[in-house]
């Protein structure tokens, strides 16, 4: 019966006590207390001693049964982190979590079907790794450029992030960390390393922008440079380089070849043609759509002849028929371009029947001459 009312006047006096300290004398008076780092995604919280800030997250000291040990958390796993015992955080640690919560919230955004604005949370994500002049080429970085691309995909934009899908590529190659949109199909075919929903193709806007990754982000692996060769020279439409490498992995040689098509010689236009058109019926879909794609292409732009023109065309109309097994970019473009040669060649019906194609699927792609 004593002791509740001295229980009551002790709290009372301490509580009267820490409202009169200053904050850090008042986390002086609770450094017994357990330190907290929250997690997101499920995650218990961690009982921490100490954070260091590093480019992909901090370096915790996790106390565990009166143990110590190390344990890397990543940004984008981190819901908050309690001040130390002088109230506040380590340096680095505050715009870490600023940069992790826009990548969390560019997943969970994705994950329930809102590309548009999850596009706008990785993008921002990268614009602040930009200006804080952070790594670009850690495991943050290969959220964010993932997040990006997948977000730009599904609203019909890939081709706006050529840039980033390469480095995403590069990324994946040198570290083979684990995806955070695992829910999701692959984006990188493992033969080719080639992100089958991006490929390069665009105007004179998405090549500058792809240029000004690879200038932002140079790259001394040769493998890799050999690649960025051949996809700005894809994009210019440049023709092949003068000197092919000796050995080129999967993936570059499908590139090289497909640089062929722009070769000022039509010989070498011809030859690449049809090596690779030979056995298309086997290849994947996404292969087969890039091949057709370029070949029907590449024929619309250096041959004059009609009939070979009509060829193309039909090159074209193979990537429709692939439906939603090509990518969506590759579907529109193709549209696009056979109903311009079509209309070159007299055939106004089955450009008509193409255009209303276009319409009803991308209403935002009509060309010039038929908008109202």
């Amino acid at each position: 019966m004593i002791r509740r009312p001295c229980g009551i006047l002790i709290t009372g006096f301490f509580a009267v006590v820490l409202a009169n300290l200053g904050p850090a004398e008042a986390f002086e008076l609770r450094a017994t207390e357990e330190r907290m780092l929250h997690r997101r995604d499920g995650g218990a919280p961690l009982v921490i001693e100490r954070v260091a800030a590093t480019a992909d997250g901090v370096q915790a000291t996790v106390i565990s049964s009166g143990l110590e040990r190390e344990q890397l958390v990543e940004w984008d796993r981190i819901a908050d982190i309690d001040p130390n015992s002088r109230g506040s955080l380590e340096a680095g640690v505050e715009s870490g979590m600023a940069n992790g919560t826009l990548l969390w919230r560019g997943r969970t955004r994705l994950e329930r079907g809102d590309a548009t604005l999850a596009f706008s949370a990785f993008e921002a994500a990268i614009d602040e790794m930009i200006e804080r002049r952070a790594s670009l080429q850690g495991r943050m970085a290969s959220i964010a450029f993932e997040g990006l691309v997948r977000s730009s995909i599904a609203i019909g934009d890939s081709s706006e992030v050529l840039g980033e899908a390469t480095l995403l590529a590069e990324l994946t190659a040198v570290d083979g960390a684990t995806s955070r949109f695992k829910q999701f199909p692959a984006l990188i075919d493992s033969e080719t390393g080639l992100l089958t929903e991006v490929p390069p193709i665009g105007g004179a806007k998405s090549q500058s922008q792809m240029l000004e990754w690879f200038r932002r982000v140079p790259t001394a692996d040769a493998v890799m440079a050999s690649r960025r060769n051949l996809l700005s020279r894809l994009m210019m439409r440049s023709g092949p380089p003068e000197e092919q490498a000796s050995t080129l992995n999967a993936g570059d040689r499908l590139l090289f070849r497909l640089t062929e098509l722009d070769a000022t010689d039509p010989t070498i236009r011809e030859r690449a043609r049809r090596k690779l058109l030979d056995g298309i019926r086997d290849f994947p879909r996404w292969k087969a759509s890039w091949i057709r794609f370029f070949v029907g292409r590449a024929t619309l732009e250096h041959d004059p002849d009609p009939d070979r023109r009509m060829r193309g065309v039909l090159d074209l109309v193979h990537v429709l028929a692939f439906e939603s097994e090509a990518p969506p970019v590759l579907r529109r473009e193709s549209l696009r371009l056979a109903i311009e040669a079509l209309r070159q060649l007299g055939r106004e019906e089955s450009a008509a029947t193409l255009e209303s194609i276009l319409f009803a699927e991308y209403p935002d792609e009509l060309l010039p001459e038929t908008t109202p």
